[in-house]
């Protein structure tokens, strides 16, 4: 890695530390989710950087892909575990940050899991360690504490301009894994749950992603699709980031003629298989000569 590029992650690293820090504190009974998320996400243009996906608000057995619409009107509710999960980009470098908060109060148990897996994980960072034995570490102490992981979550390299940049690390202890080297970025992020350990897909999809051109029908899947390659290119979207381009009465009309031609791919809601509460804990980390930096801490 060159140092321009070192000095880019770590920027972004520090912009989504502070952001995420000024965001949790708004998450109280009563707030918006809809005006939560913009409000994230006008922040981080206003300090240069842009959003490198939508922001996720997850609650309870949600663990992962729900941002609100153009038109959600939902709000916090007392006993809710929220999962704030946001990530910006400089010139495509990412930093990608998750924290979880119960509105009006919970079982912390649940959330020190998540969080205290991702900083045992995070305390074996170094070159040559591989992400099997991370697995075995982050499943380790989530059950430790008397609950599970989330088998099929895992945490992700990050590329420029990619988000999932090949190599996963498991939540769970696994056969096989791949080693770590200096000058590798990962967003590292343990999944705890009281539930099964297993999520599975929702019907729906808010959040999706530029795949590639295709002939298409309706104009309005033709305007989105040249709109999202020329804005979003290889990052994702969310759907209420379109909602102006086209009638609401068109818009999933276009989204589910553009998924179904492959033209861009959804990222449908993420649930608990058996509706169990989920926690999640998350930081983009960059393996230096003898550990790692963790970019997103404050």
């Amino acid at each position: 890695m060159d140092e321009e590029s070192r000095k880019l992650y770590l920027e972004a690293g520090k912009i989504a530390a502070r952001i995420m820090a000024e965001g949790f504190e708004e998450i109280q009974e009563g707030q918006s989710l809809k005006e939560l998320a913009d409000s994230i996400e006008e922040r981080m243009r206003k300090a240069g950087a842009r959003p490198a996906f939508p922001v996720n608000i997850s609650i309870n057995d949600v663990a992962a892909h729900y941002s609100p619409d153009a038109w959600d009107e939902t709000v916090f509710e007392k006993g809710q575990l929220v999962k704030l999960d946001l990530g910006v980009h400089l010139e495509g470098h990412i930093a990608d940050i998750a924290r979880s908060r119960w509105v009006g109060g919970g079982d912390e148990r649940l959330i020190e899991a998540s969080e205290k897996a991702l900083e045992k994980a995070i305390e074996i960072i170094r070159p040559g360690v591989t992400t099997d034995q991370i697995g075995a570490v982050i499943e380790e102490t989530i059950t430790s504490y008397g609950y599970r992981p989330v088998e099929n979550l895992t945490g992700h390299m990050l590329k420029p301009y990619n988000l999932h940049g090949g190599v996963l690390i498991p939540n769970i202890k696994t056969r096989h894994g791949e080693m770590l080297k200096e000058g590798d970025v990962f967003a590292m992020e343990p999944f705890a749950t009281d539930g099964a350990g297993r999520v599975m897909d929702d019907n729906r999809a808010i959040i999706f992603k530029y795949l590639q051109d295709r002939p298409l029908r309706m104009k309005e899947a033709r305007l989105i699709l040249a709109h999202v390659k020329e804005n979003y290119a290889t990052l994702p979207f969310a759907e209420r980031w379109i909602a102006p381009l086209v009638p609401r009465f068109k818009l999933n009309q276009a989204l589910r003629q553009l998924a179904f031609n492959k033209a861009i791919y959804a990222y449908h809601i993420l649930r608990e298989r058996t509706r169990g509460t989920v926690s999640q804990a998350e930081h983009t980390i960059m393996v230096t000569e003898d550990g790692c930096i963790v970019t997103t801490r404050e």
